[in-house]
């Protein structure tokens, strides 16, 4: 496993990190041992979702294994109250983390005071947000977070693509989630006829689409995906929510691969193809 820095503070993620989410129905037991698996693995980046009784309980028992400044951990509440101090005090008790590295956002972020505040205290190293929509641009511009988590892939366009410069020149850290997107996933695809008098793509025939994700050999579109992001400089590490110990595992060893010469141009040039404009035009 490959390890990339985090902020100012020395502190280092796991390029791959795991999302541990707590309305998925799992026992205490099942929690701990994909959290220890995940340990095995060099993973030491978890963003815990949520405040599940069993998840928290399988969890904690994992972590504890570990000296708490090996691992980077996120917490994403399903909600906070106006002054969020003594729930962040109370989840931290029930833990037994002492700290949390990151405090993620998904909903309306606090207000610039009560930020502050949390900042004052010593249960939160940094804050962030979780978000894709249009409003995200202008909360990085706020400057006021310390990391960005977002949907980043092989389709991802122009403006993605500018969110992510817009994040890193302002160092905030980039978590990059969704990096195998439904799009990009098998299916039975049907093919139309085009309409009389459509304007051709004038890259059509010149580039090809994204057929190369299924026929590369020794590895998987979903690794190729994931490779591709790790080389965007801005991302410091992907999460993935995994069930199966066999796919963390494949995924886990794919940090120390080097993607296979010429795929990143194939990913590019895919983009411009009949079938990556569709594909974007979805997205």
């Amino acid at each position: 496993m490959r390890y990339r820095p985090y902020g100012k503070a020395g502190q280092v993620v796991s390029a791959v990190s795991l999302l541990l989410d707590g309305s998925v129905r799992h026992s205490a037991r099942e929690w701990r041992n994909q959290v220890s698996a995940a340990l095995d693995l060099g993973i030491n980046g978890f963003e815990i979702a949520g405040e599940s009784p069993a998840l928290i309980e399988g969890a904690s028992e994992a972590l504890a294994a570990v000296e708490r400044d090996l691992l980077f951990i996120i917490w994403r509440p399903r909600s906070l109250p106006a002054e969020p101090g003594h729930t962040i005090e109370a989840f931290l008790a029930r833990t037994g983390l002492g700290y949390l590295d990151l405090l993620c956002f998904d909903a309306t972020p606090p207000t610039a005071d009560v930020l502050q505040r949390l900042r004052d205290t010593r249960w939160v190293r940094s804050y962030g947000l979780t978000s894709d929509d249009e409003d995200t641009d202008l909360l990085i511009a706020h400057g006021a977070f310390d990391a960005l988590t977002t949907c980043y892939s092989p389709i991802s366009g122009w403006r993605e693509r500018n969110r992510l410069k817009s994040a890193a020149d302002r160092g905030m850290a980039v978590i990059a989630r969704n990096i195998w997107p439904e799009a990009l996933q098998p299916k039975t695809v049907v093919f139309k006829k085009p309409l009389l008098g459509r304007r051709r793509n004038p890259l059509a025939g010149l580039v090809g689409g994204y057929s190369f994700l299924d026929s590369t050999a020794g590895w998987t579109p979903e690794e190729i995906c994931l490779a591709y992001v790790l080389t965007e400089p801005a991302v410091t590490t992907v999460r993935f929510e995994i069930d199966r110990i066999d796919r963390l595992e494949r995924l886990a060893s794919v940090p120390d691969r080097d993607l296979p010469t010429g795929i990143a141009a194939q990913i590019e040039m895919a983009r411009f193809s009949d079938e990556g404009l569709r594909i974007g035009a979805r997205a």
